[in-house]
């Protein structure tokens, strides 16, 4: 199903720009205003730079900033292409776990049913339209879109499993202590991957938008071959990622929102750091959330309990299978926030807690509603079957690093 192909990646000379780290960025749905006011301080050669959109909506400075570094010997081109071995160190609950996957371009394909690469959430055009600006004025894919598969076919997990014979290509530690490592892998490798994903079929996990982007462009530019992209392969069962849950900031809440809210839950005042409550929200059997309000005494916070969460879900759409309907994001999207009058351009997805409260803490946001996270299967499922999932519904931990291995987007059409 999938194609992937090998690529000539562009990465950061560090002989120039120092610590790549601090000059890379977390995965770009990830940079919250607070990250990158930090990104763009850590380094004057920060990825950021590459993706800035000018007050006249023009991408002029990044496209010049692109040529000089280029130029300059900031950002280097690997001399051969090849698929790259990417790996993800951290820790889980003092547990260390190991992401483990291949980086290539792959065949942007459209979304349809049985096709090689499948979304989870919706797409937004206007997103799209402005992601596709920035790429013919930048034409560098800067973060690899983001895919799940199921059960690795042995040829594949061979070659991810076996210990690497040299040193990585780019080790580096993130601000948030996830060691990022990346090897070149060997041309028989190359071709035993080449064949071994042909009937793999991936689930988009971040980066619809980005794929989204290059399918546009492809067909745009009316290619007899498919377009390709920068992607991120994993195997959920065995390297896979984390799955986390999705937040939902209120820029601006009806004053009475709380007595609002006692009509469809039971409400209890709650004490204890914002990491304790999402705890408790996503470990929690049945549905209970957290919400935070901010008041002229400073942040309140609460559980909330659903007086008859039956109800709650027979507000959502019925043309939706009972799993879609039962998910957290569909009931507050479609069953509590039109009920207590948020208005949907109000409501502001934020996966990073701490920047999150600190938004809301700053007064940029009125209230902040804590969710629960969706098991990894039921997101591949809902994808296989071509059920959607409301935007933003879930978060994967970690993510592949902006800037970190990066792809000249225009290299298939290179002779």
């Amino acid at each position: 199903m999938v194609e992937v192909h090998p690529f000539s990646g562009v990465r950061y000379d560090p002989a120039v720009v120092g610590d790549v780290a601090s000059a890379t960025a977390p995965e770009l749905d990830d940079v919250a205003p607070a990250v990158s006011t930090r990104s763009r301080t850590a380094n004057p050669y920060t990825v950021l730079e590459l993706l800035t959109e000018q007050p006249d909506g023009t991408y002029d400075h990044a496209s010049g900033a692109l040529h000089r570094w280029q130029r300059t010997g900031v950002l280097v081109t690997d001399p051969a292409p090849t698929i790259y071995r990417y790996e993800e160190h951290h820790l889980v609950e003092g547990v260390p776990l190991v992401q483990r996957g291949i980086c290539a371009a792959i065949a942007v394909t459209p979304f349809e049913p049985a096709a090689p690469v499948l979304p989870h959430e919706h797409t937004d055009a206007a997103r799209v339209a402005a992601r596709a600006a920035r790429l013919q004025a930048v034409p560098l894919d800067v973060s690899p879109v983001f895919g799940l598969y199921r059960e690795a076919p042995d040829e594949v997990r061979a070659v991810l499993d076996a210990d690497p014979a040299h040193p990585p290509l780019v080790a580096v530690t993130d601000e948030d202590g996830i060691d990022h490592r990346i090897w070149r892998l060997s041309q028989a490798a190359v071709t035993q991957i080449q064949h071994a994903m042909q009937p793999v079929q991936v689930v988009i996990a971040d980066g619809h938008h980005r794929y989204a982007t290059a399918l546009s462009l492809a067909h745009n530019a009316g290619r007899a071959a498919p377009g390709r992209t920068l992607a991120y392969l994993v195997d959920a069962q065995t390297h896979g990622p984390q799955v986390q849950p999705i937040h939902r900031l209120i820029r601006q809440m009806p004053r009475d929102l709380l007595d609002q809210l006692r009509a469809l839950f039971h409400i209890e005042p709650f004490s204890g750091p914002p990491t304790q409550l999402e705890r408790q929200v996503i470990t929690h059997q049945q549905r209970r959330w957290g919400l935070y309000l901010r008041t002229a005494d400073g942040l309140r916070a609460y559980t909330l309990q659903p007086r008859d969460d039956a109800a709650l879900v027979a507000a959502t759409p019925t043309a939706h299978s009972a799993v879609w309907r039962d998910l957290d994001t569909a009931v507050l999207q479609h069953a509590v926030l039109p009920t207590v009058g948020v208005a949907d351009h109000d409501v502001v997805p934020r996966s990073d807690l701490a920047s999150a409260v600190e938004e809301l803490g700053a007064g940029n946001a009125d209230a902040l509603f804590l969710l629960r996270k969706v098991g990894i299967d039921t997101v591949m499922d809902l994808a296989q079957r071509g059920e959607l999932m409301p935007a933003k519904s879930t978060a994967f931990h970690p993510k592949p690093r902006t800037g970190l291995l990066m792809r000249n987007a225009n290299e298939d059409q290179l002779p």
